[in-house]
Parts: C-alpha cells; sequence; structure tokens
C-alpha cells in the first residue's frame, strides 16, 4: 500500500480546519502521512493544529511520525508552504490539501486507485460546492481547462454535481486544493528544486505545474468517484487585492515559462482583447491588482532562466500542447466579471493562503 503524504496548508482557517481535518480522520485509506503547515495565522487555527499533531488518537491513526505541524513565523505562501511540506514528507503520491476542503472517506483510496497507470502523474476528484439542505450540489472543479487566450478555468464550475462529469478521462491538469500527485512526476518537472514556483507565491501554481507536467508527458486523470467538498468564497467575486495582484501577475509569469511563441503569435487577436477586458475589468474593481505587472517585469530574468531548464526538458511537441487549449467564451466571462462582479474583500482576506 503506497504512502500518501497530505500536505495541508493553513492560513487563518479556523472556521473550516476542523471539519478538514475530520474528513481525514475518517479515510478508509489506511496508509496516510500528514504533514501541516502554518503560514503564521492569528486566527487561534494553529493552536487547533498543534493540539491536532499532539493527541495520541491521531499520531495512532497517520503514518510514521505524524501528523507534523511545521509553524512558519510569516506567511511564506502556498507554493513556498507547499514545498517545505513536500520536502518534509516521504510518501510515494503527495496530496496538497486546503483547509476549507472535506472529503468523502474513499477519497483518497479512489485517487490511489486512479494513480495505477505509471503514466498518470496527477489525479483530480471531483469537487463540489458546499450546499444548503435540499440544494442541488454543483461541481467546483473536475480538473482544470485552458483555453487559447491562455485564461483558465476550473472544468464544469457551477453544473450540476449529480449528473455532470460522471466519466473517468484525460483531463489537462488538477485543482491544487486536494490534488494527488506522484513524487515521481514532482522531481521530473522542479525547477531549481521548485515543484511549485514560489515567484508566484499563491495562485496559478497549480496550473503551471500541469503545464511543465504535460511538456514531459505526464498524465492528469479525472476520477468522478473521488468526491470532496470545497468552500472556496462563496458566489461572485469576493476577492481581495492580494488575490487580484497574484492572479494577474502569475499568468504571465507561467506564459513565459511555458509556451510556445509560435502559438501565442497565432492567438494574438483574442489574447490582445483579453488583456484590454482584463485589464478594464481591474481598473473598475480592483486598480491596484495593475500595479502587479511591475512585478512581472522584475522576474522576467528569473522566469526566462527557468523557461530555458523547462523548454530543455521537453517531450510534447507545441502542437500538441496546443490542441489543450480551447476556444473562449467571451460573453460568459463578461458577465461573471463585471455584470456579477459581487464584491471586494477589503481586509480580513481568508484567501491569501
Amino acid at each position: 500500500m503506497n504512502l500518501v503524504s497530505v500536505i495541508l496548508i493553513n492560513y487563518n482557517g479556523l472556521a473550516d480546519l476542523r471539519d478538514c481535518l475530520d474528513s481525514l480522520d475518517r479515510q478508509a485509506y489506511e496508509n496516510i502521512e500528514l504533514i501541516a503547515v502554518d503560514n503564521s495565522s492569528s486566527d487561534g487555527s494553529l493552536e487547533v493544529l498543534r493540539g491536532f499533531c499532539l493527541d495520541e488518537k491521531n499520531r495512532r491513526r497517520f503514518a510514521g511520525e505524524s501528523p507534523r505541524l511545521l509553524a512558519n513565523p510569516d506567511n511564506a505562501g502556498f507554493s513556498a508552504a507547499l514545498n517545505q511540506g513536500i520536502r518534509e514528507s516521504r510518501g510515494e503520491l503527495v496530496m496538497p490539501l486546503n483547509p476549507d476542503v472535506v472529503l468523502d472517506a474513499g477519497f483518497v483510496s479512489e485517487l490511489v486507485r486512479a494513480m495505477r497507470d505509471p503514466e498518470v502523474g496527477s489525479v483530480s476528484g471531483k469537487l463540489l460546492r458546499f450546499s444548503e439542505a435540499g440544494e442541488e450540489s454543483t461541481i467546483d472543479s473536475a480538473g482544470h481547462v485552458i483555453f487559447k487566450n491562455r485564461l483558465a478555468e476550473n472544468r464544469g464550475e457551477g453544473e450540476p454535481g449529480a449528473t455532470s462529469f460522471v466519466a473517468r478521462e484525460r483531463v489537462f491538469g488538477t485543482c491544487g486544493a486536494s490534488a494527488m500527485y506522484s513524487r515521481r512526476m514532482l522531481d521530473d518537472v522542479a525547477v531549481n528544486g521548485e515543484c511549485f514556483d514560489e515567484d508566484f507565491f499563491a495562485f496559478w501554481e497549480d496550473l503551471d505545474l500541469d503545464w511543465r507536467a504535460n511538456l514531459r508527458g505526464w498524465k492528469c486523470t479525472y476520477e468522478p468517484g473521488a468526491v470532496a467538498y470545497h468552500r472556496r468564497g462563496g458566489a461572485g467575486y469576493r476577492k481581495s487585492l492580494l488575490v487580484e495582484y497574484h492572479n494577474y501577475k502569475n499568468r504571465y509569469l507561467m506564459i513565459i515559462k511555458n509556451d510556445s511563441a509560435r502559438y501565442l503569435l497565432r492567438n494574438l487577436p483574442g489574447l490582445i482583447l483579453t488583456e484590454a477586458l482584463k485589464g478594464g475589468a481591474l481598473l473598475v474593481r480592483c486598480p491596484g491588482a495593475l500595479l502587479s505587472i511591475g512585478t512581472v517585469f522584475r522576474l522576467i530574468p528569473s522566469m526566462v532562466r527557468k523557461r530555458r531548464v523547462i523548454q530543455s526538458r521537453r517531450v510534447v511537441p507545441a502542437r500538441e500542447m496546443e490542441a489543450w487549449f480551447q476556444p473562449f467564451s467571451y460573453r460568459g466571462w463578461i458577465k461573471r466579471n463585471l455584470l456579477e462582479r459581487g464584491d471586494m474583500i477589503v481586509a480580513g482576506d481568508r484567501d491569501g493562503h
């Protein structure tokens, strides 16, 4: 039985943390190592994690010298904390986990089963949104989909949970909130020892990993039998400056590292339109996020060096990668981002990992 290393990344996740930990405890799969990384939480969740890790019952439940707690003095970011946990873990399979996720009892078992194919480097379960009593569940993520304008989204988001995406299939990649990765794949695509790019801080780091894995020929499988529930930030665009800042920045960093100049030029009209719309939406909703373009320019030399490493290792040609990029619905995007954009969180952000 393969050892699964669950890397739980917490930043002020008190409201959801106990339910997440309880769902881990209830997993049918027995051989689980738990590494909890706290990014300097101030809401009491660090104390909850410390108590959980010291509890003798939990130490009997989880494998090896775990659960273990790594408490960072500052918020190192999701990517750095996840790399930290991966380095401290020893499982053949690695499963990042957000505290706002609750797992069905068979979740880990189903993901492990889907990892049996040696060409599969990652697996996505079926993430559902929490629903009120009597309401039909809807999909939060059934993997990642990426578009010709180099925007991306969670596959199936908002569609009926019971009747949609019921077959196992190959997908571009997986949401890092509760994914499973083979350590062989992570080691294979790491750049300068980083599985997840720490320049991203948080957001899009899982998409960047998806892209690098595809370039190396690794497959990602969607497994509908692995069901979990993801709270996220609720309906609408209740996002903070921190979230918008890194979302805007990290898309550019991902493109610089991984993309093909030839196919970028082929898709240039759509890219220009997207930049105009996205920049305009941020100007209305969160103008401070546009300042992240300065960080992009500052990081270009580092991204170019990483690009040289990534492109020198690629085994999948650009034309095959381009087949993953789908046409984009501007009507739906405008509706979500401009007409139904919701509220901005000014303070008290819980989405910054």
